[in-house]
């Protein structure tokens, strides 16, 4: 397990947790690995996207440069290349960033099999940004291949999604899209036919949603066992989220509520039918001042047998990583797994 800060290794002993640094990167922000290999990728908010190997040791080789888009990419505000995934192929690299005329891009890159960039890339969707927060996020593929991306509602000065973008289905601000990318086709993505809401094409509904009501869902994870899906949302004054999906859920797809809710809390107007609850949620105040979650994975593969299927997060404030248990009646159990300064990303490649 990694967390994204200046690359820390994270080895758990009975379920303690020791901090290893292995390397240090000027702003690391995504890590994934390459299918098959010991090759990760490291993106750095800049710009900059490295190909690493990883040693028997857990030590990192030293960073050799696949991507520098830099001339391209904003760092103000909360903009920057903030994403990455690649294909279950291995062909495939995708990069999320926000340019510097604030539009987020989603562009892939043609991967060989010695995990070299080549080719021309393509752009396969750009979203306009209202405001310099919450704006892209994360990437994830599923085993079918399908992009899932996160884009925030834009913000705003009050930070309140005033122009109420995460509840009009017709933006795909503030929502996870899904899509399926066709890089031998003409265009460059179609819309899975499952995706829940597909029949409302012709009332403006982007059928690219997956799932709407979200302020930030800077990380997001799918459970390689159950299909499951895992949303961490960034809140605003008060409360901090974690989302959860049965994988038969996310076929019909999911409010969760916000700007209208607050974690559970009502915070612009009355809770809306049939929104989705947090599975966890937590104040800024108490004990621990905590102020942004970041997530996070879901722990398989026998890897780390006391924190098998938990889900793993955390918080750019307290800085300490959490292992959430979610019981078959609903029942939610935390596991404090020690401290970490301001963690951008929880990662398990």
């Amino acid at each position: 397990m990694f967390i994204l800060q200046t690359a820390v290794r994270i080895l758990v002993d009975n379920s303690a947790l020791v901090a290893v640094e292995v390397g240090r990167f000027e702003a690391p922000i995504a890590l994934v690995g390459r299918p098959g290999t010991q090759d990760l990728l490291l993106g750095e908010r800049r710009g900059i996207v490295r190909r690493i190997n990883l040693a028997a040791d857990g030590s990192f080789s030293p960073g050799e440069e696949v991507l520098d888009i830099s001339g391209e990419v904003t760092t103000e505000g909360e903009g920057g290349l903030v994403g990455l995934a690649i294909s279950p192929t291995g062909d495939q690299l995708y990069v999320s960033y926000t340019d510097r005329n604030w539009l987020s891009r989603i562009v892939s890159y043609p991967m060989d099999t010695s995990g070299a960039l080549v080719g021309t890339p393509r752009l396969l969707l750009t979203v306009a940004q209202p405001h310099v927060g919450h704006n892209n996020g994360h990437l994830l593929t599923d085993p079918m291949g399908r992009l899932i991306i996160g884009f925030g509602d834009g913000g705003a000065e009050s930070d309140q999604d005033p122009h109420g973008h995460s509840r009009n289905r017709n933006t795909l601000l503030g929502t996870l899209l899904r899509i399926l990318p066709t890089p031998n086709e003409a265009s460059p993505y179609s819309i899975p036919s499952d995706n829940p809401f597909v029949s409302e094409m012709t009332a403006g509904v982007r059928p690219e949603i997956l799932a709407f009501g979200l302020r930030n869902p800077w990380r997001f994870d799918l459970d390689s066992l159950t299909g499951d899906l895992w949303v961490s949302d960034v809140g605003h004054q008060n409360v901090e989220e974690i989302n959860y999906l049965e994988s038969g859920a996310v076929k019909s797809g999911a409010d969760f509520g916000w700007s209208i809710m607050e974690g559970s809390t009502e915070f612009n107007g009355p809770e809306p039918d049939g929104h989705v609850r947090p599975v966890y949620s937590y104040r800024h105040d108490g004990i621990s001042y905590r102020c942004s979650v970041i997530g996070g994975v879901v722990v398989r593969g026998g890897r780390l047998p006391n924190l098998e299927g938990t889900y793993l997060f955390s918080d750019y404030c307290d800085g300490a990583v959490r292992a959430l248990r979610h019981g078959e009646e609903g029942e939610v159990d935390i596991l404090d797994l020690g401290d970490h300064h301001q963690p951008a990303s929880v990662v398990f490649p």
